[in-house]
């Protein structure tokens, strides 16, 4: 009766939680000029690199590629910075 119960628990606590997101891939430039790919690498590495600062790191923890909408909207926030809009297909 226990282990049912203790189940139960788990079971609504996982239910409550938020689900995690990956970080867009796709991105267009806010000005309409082609993308230079090896700009864009280095301007989303720029941009993960603020994601994992002190300040971010101890909000937040990402496992496995997993974020949480916090990380993604800062992510997306420092790309706009950069001169790109997120693509959505």
């Amino acid at each position: 009766m226990r282990v049912l119960i203790l189940i139960s628990i788990l079971m609504i606590g996982a239910c409550g939680m938020q689900p995690r997101e990956a970080l867009p891939t796709m991105w267009a430039r806010a000005d309409g000029q082609p993308i230079n790919s090896g700009l864009l690498d280095i301007d989303s590495l720029s941009c993960k690199d603020e994601m994992q600062s002190p300040d971010e790191a101890s909000r937040n923890k990402a496992d496995k590629g997993n974020y949480s909408r916090a990380m993604v909207d800062d992510f997306v926030s420092c790309m706009r910075a950069h001169g790109y809009v997120r693509f959505k297909s």
